[in-house]
């Protein structure tokens, strides 16, 4: 099964019989164990980003109390507005978490909650597609908050237009000035204008100066009668109504709270990539665009805690070896073949709803699903912490090792990000498209307690018509899902596609008792045991 662990034991037991893999029973239900009376809260300076959305929630306001405590240390106050930035950047992706967020959001906070999500949300949907590079930028420290403060404060009072709306363009143009570089368009400085347009705005000043250009941006709003028609005004500073509406999202929290803005100081710059979110820390500096898997390869994180067995270890290392020497057209082969004859194990993922996730590398025993994770993080890989950075974002959405974060359907690896693979499906053949609301029972409840119901709608092509010209269009390396007629489900199995001389197999690890192990499937043979097939193209 492709729910990852916690799916009903008897639906699980009557489809694995039939197609071979299996997923685990519900969790306890039970109490969690007490709190040892020793714990203590993390450090609120190294306090990592929760992994559920209740928890979310609860930091969130968390760190809202530590940036206005006064005497919060620096280093305090720095993590909190990191954590509140990377909060909002996931809850913007995550609109089916609103319901379990928003409640836990106290009133007083509640307004500034819903302008910082709802700016968020614009701003993505401005640029849908996530880039498959990094820019050509330079990270530089930003202009200091209070000298800003005086250069917004000084052309409100020349020109009219309210410092936070200033500072909220400053804000979303360059993060107050950590971007130094020109836009795809050729906007420059620290507001982003065209040199045109500063030309005859700027009053001869520098574009790159700070205070130069908050003083032409004043001069060019009220020029465009920001005191009478402001959303005009912003339409004609970026031509986007969702630009307008993060803008003034963002003015009206600061000036709500003029605290918020020095949180919003603290943020640094992201980059929304085909990987995900990309830190771009100041002392970044990139003449070209560079790819961003050779970008994070050059800067991998810090290696993360792992549950690994001594003899996994050695199966990895042994995997690595073989991948170093492979070529990269033939890896999705190659490696998948390596773990060919592994025993199929269940249940090797920890954690739930209620218990915390661990990052779990178990190369001794493998389910479908599994199996898929450490074939295509291996094709990432040059070495066990890109290994684990890559098992990080093929397993778990945001790159957050959390249960509620996992990808726990197929499809997860196509809607969410970072985008694992893409869906072919439709490209392949006649194939049916069906809306479905996944993690909901047909019969009532949910597969998986503590996780909402997402609806999405799910494309297969029928097995009776997987004819040649279908075969002919998959690539050795495709994912392969059973479609599931359940509507709570996308698929019932997976495995990866290979084109053998002996014809196109399904390797997959298998749960049958004629199998109970990672095996070659002749793919004809298979087709005929399910009702279609859902197809996913791996990005890299």
């Amino acid at each position: 099964m492709t729910i990852r662990r916690s799916t009903a034991l008897l639906l699980v037991a009557a489809i694995s019989a039939l197609l071979g893999c299996s997923s685990t029973p519900d969790p306890p239900t039970g109490p969690p164990p007490p709190a040892s009376p020793t714990s203590s809260a993390p450090d609120p300076a190294h306090r990592p980003l929760a992994s559920d959305p209740a928890r979310l929630a609860d930091d969130l306001v968390a760190d809202d109390t530590a940036l206005r405590d006064t005497a919060s240390p620096e280093a305090v106050k720095s993590a909190a507005a990191h954590r509140q930035q990377r909060t909002y950047r996931i809850l913007g992706r995550h609109p089916e978490w609103d319901p379990i967020v928003r409640p836990r959001i106290p009133q007083p906070l509640l307004a500034a909650y819903d302008r910082n999500v709802d700016a968020r949300r614009q701003l993505s949907a401005m640029s849908k597609r996530a880039s498959t590079t990094v820019p050509a930028w330079r990270i530089v420290p930003p202009t200091p908050a209070d000298e800003l403060l005086r250069y917004y404060r000084e052309a409100e009072a020349e020109f009219g237009v309210g410092w936070p709306h200033l500072a909220a363009i400053n804000f979303i143009e360059t993060a107050f000035g950590r971007i130094a570089g020109v836009s795809t368009a050729g906007a420059q400085g620290p507001m982003q204008f065209m040199p045109a347009t500063f030309a005859a705005y700027g009053a001869g000043g520098d574009i790159r100066s700070p205070r130069d250009s908050i003083m032409a941006a004043g001069r060019y709003l009220a020029a465009n009668d920001f005191a009478h028609n402001r959303d005009h005004a912003l339409y004609r500073y970026n031509n986007s109504n969702n630009y307008v509406r993060a803008v003034n999202a963002y003015a009206a929290v600061m000036a709500a709270d003029p605290v918020a803005f020095e949180g919003f100081h603290r943020w640094e710059v992201y980059y929304n990539t085909s990987a995900g979110d990309v830190l771009l820390p100041v002392g970044y500096s990139a003449a070209a665009p560079i790819p961003v898997a050779d970008y994070l390869a050059a800067h991998a994180p810090a290696p993360t805690d792992v549950r690994i067995s001594p003899d996994s270890e050695q199966i990895l290392q042994r995997l690595l070896t073989v991948r170093k020497s492979s070529a990269a057209g033939g890896r999705p082969e190659v490696l998948s073949r390596e773990l060919l004859e592994t025993p199929y194990g269940a249940d090797t993922l920890l954690g739930s709803a209620s218990e915390p996730e661990q990052l779990v590398v178990d190369l001794q025993r493998v389910d479908c699903f599994t199996y898929a994770d450490y074939v295509e993080a291996l094709k990432r890989a040059n070495d066990r912490d890109g290994f684990l950075d890559g098992l990080i974002r093929v397993r778990y959405k945001d790159g957050v090792v959390g249960f509620h974060h996992r990808r726990h359907f197929f499809t997860d690896w196509s809607a969410a990000k970072p985008t694992v693979a893409n869906d072919v499906t439709a490209s392949l053949g006649p194939a049916i498209a069906v809306p479905k609301n996944l993690n909901q029972k047909d019969g009532g409840g949910v597969y998986l307690p503590g996780l909402p119901v997402v609806s999405r709608t799910v494309s297969y092509i029928p097995s009776a018509r997987v004819d040649g010209g279908v075969l002919s269009r998959l690539r050795t390396g495709d994912y392969i899902g059973a479609y599931a007629e359940d509507g709570g489900l996308d698929v019932t199995h997976v495995g990866i596609f290979i084109d053998t001389p002996a014809g196109p197999v399904l390797r997959n690890a298998s749960s049958l008792d004629a199998d109970n192990k990672v095996v070659d499937t002749p793919l004809p043979d298979y087709l005929r045991t399910i009702p279609g097939i859902v197809v996913l193209r791996p990005v890299q």
